[in-house]
């Protein structure tokens, strides 16, 4: 039953054996004829009777709330539903402890069963049809694999109704500390382990980028030209190779690297050589014992490499922590001089300036700094 007022659905049996949603009133016990024909309809159509009751119960207490603003279920307007919005999203739920409100998608789900009860009732002469031109306005679909056919309209509710999601933008994790980042940095691990880090952290890319990383993408040496490339300095590229561990790039870029990463891949191509010899494989990272000797590395394997080296160091490290850690880098000026916002995009592969911004948020060590130095200021004015 619904838990907001004098209305409630349920089920009820009938002559041909297949139980019928009802909306009735609990006062009187009468039935709602509106809303049951429209239930009726939905079942007649081919919908669950999953369905069938949920649209029962939010359309159930959306006509109980009505009764209590004095208004009768056929002098709606676009503004009543608005109001029903609002209210659902300030009410708590009924029989929570906490009171607990209601998520923005639940809320979205009621105003979709409202708006298919006035569609059908529109249709039905039930309410006037100019309702429902103030509930939903057309939209292009867009081409694609999911999108339709190009340039078919669809009809969705308007904006007044749609319900975003409550976002709170938090600062990504990071390894803020420097004694952390240096304990990093001096793990002893094997040549291979030791530039699959330093590939992470000076880079900032992702793990599915590392891995799908081919030797010939490594540009590591100050003229690249024998590579047939014209650009200068050590760098890599990062394009979408068709790797065996089913990694991929996100986005296509060309990435600066330091020295020291051009000195650990040596490293790490010398161990390789030694325990493989030639082993023909076109990744940059493999693995170099057991039966997938010779064989791309995979992300279960990263994942279980980061797992152990957290243990050791003492405090929780994974790959996309690193990425997360050069970008805040970038932005700040940790390591030399600050690069700029757009630049940090390009680096990381961001399409939207929006996703490089979260990680511009001011640093506690940066807010007491500042509160310091006005501090310091105001003392010197005196």
């Amino acid at each position: 039953m619904s838990d907001l007022g004098l209305f409630a659905f349920r089920w009820v049996p009938t002559f041909s054996g297949v139980d019928a949603g009802v909306v009735f009133d609990r006062t009187q016990g009468t039935i709602h004829p509106g809303a049951c024909d429209w239930l009726r309809s939905l079942s007649e159509s081919g919908a669950s009777p999953n369905t069938v009751r949920n649209y029962g119960l939010r359309v159930a207490g959306f006509l109980s709330w009505l009764l209590a603003q004095g208004l009768h279920w056929t002098q709606v307007r676009a503004s009543t539903l608005v109001q029903w919005k609002n209210h659902l999203l300030v009410t708590p739920v009924r029989g929570s402890t906490m009171a607990t409100p209601r998520k923005p998608a639940t809320v979205a789900a009621w105003l979709v069963a409202l708006v298919e009860f006035y569609r059908w009732a529109a249709l039905e002469d039930l309410v006037p049809r100019d309702l429902v031109v103030q509930l939903t306005e057309d939209q292009v679909v867009r081409p694609g694999a999911r999108g339709g056919e190009h340039g078919r309209i669809r009809s969705v509710m308007t904006r007044s109704l749609k319900v975003r999601p409550v976002q709170v933008e938090t600062a990504p994790l990071w390894l803020s500390e420097e004694a952390e980042r240096r304990a990093l940095l001096e793990l002893p691990l094997r040549p291979r382990d030791r530039f699959l880090v330093d590939l992470l952290y000076f880079t900032g890319l992702r793990v599915g980028e590392v891995l799908s990383l081919f030797r010939q993408d490594l540009h590591l040496l100050a003229d690249n030209s024998a590579h047939g490339c014209r650009l200068r300095g050590p760098h890599l590229h990062v394009v979408r190779n068709r790797s065996v561990n089913g990694a991929r790039a996100k986005s296509l870029r060309s990435v600066p690297v330091p020295a020291e990463l051009a000195l650990s891949y040596q490293e790490a191509l010398s161990e390789r050589l030694r325990l493989l010899g030639d082993d023909g494989s076109s990744n940059a990272i493999v693995a170099l014992e057991g039966p997938t000797a010779g064989r791309a590395l995979t992300y279960a394997t990263v994942v279980d490499l980061f797992r152990r080296w957290s243990d050791r160091l003492g405090f929780y490290v994974r790959p996309h922590l690193l990425r997360h850690t050069r970008a805040t880098i970038w932005l700040r000026g940790l390591e030399g001089q600050a690069v700029d916002l757009d630049v940090v995009r390009v680096l990381l592969g961001h399409r939207s300036l929006a996703s490089t911004l979260i990680y511009t948020h001011a640093s506690d060590e940066a807010l007491r700094a500042a509160v310091a130095r006005t501090t310091m200021y105001s003392e010197d004015r005196t």
